[in-house]
């Protein structure tokens, strides 16, 4: 009696284990999307970040003189800093998604984008100060 006791003990505490992770991820995954729209309208509002995709641009093309780049990476950069840093790597992945249409970008010119854009928090000094990792473009 002992044994069937301790056994249903256990498999109650389990099952509410179980209930928990459950309602756990479920908030999770509504959180996520809400977050996604507030992370979209940021995006609208910075203009799909009109600095960084003029210094991309410049890096990837090597066509704009060096004050030019400075200047546009400091633009860059404080358009990254009023975005919400949980809205920063998609924001950035976005826009270079968008870039790389809007341009026809292929090969290495995209690989070169992808990259630069995924150090730029990094090279402005704010979150997440790993960089961003996106989703291979390929």
């Amino acid at each position: 009696m002992a044994k069937l006791l301790l056994l249903l003990s256990a498999f109650a505490v389990l099952l509410l284990v179980a209930n928990a992770s459950i309602y756990r991820a479920t908030v999770e995954v509504e959180g996520d999307s809400s977050r996604g729209q507030s992370c979209q309208r940021q995006f609208e509002q910075q203009d799909r970040f009109r600095n960084c995709q003029r210094y991309l641009q410049q890096e990837v093309q090597w066509g704009g003189r060096y004050n030019q780049r400075r200047e546009s990476f400091r633009e860059c950069c404080q358009e990254l800093e009023e975005v919400d840093r949980r809205c920063r790597c998609e924001g950035l992945e976005q826009m270079v998604r968008h870039q790389q249409q809007q341009e026809q970008l292929k090969g290495e010119e995209v690989e070169e984008l992808y990259e630069t854009a995924s150090e730029l928090p990094r090279m402005c000094n704010i979150s997440p100060s790993q960089g961003c990792q996106f989703r291979s473009p390929y």
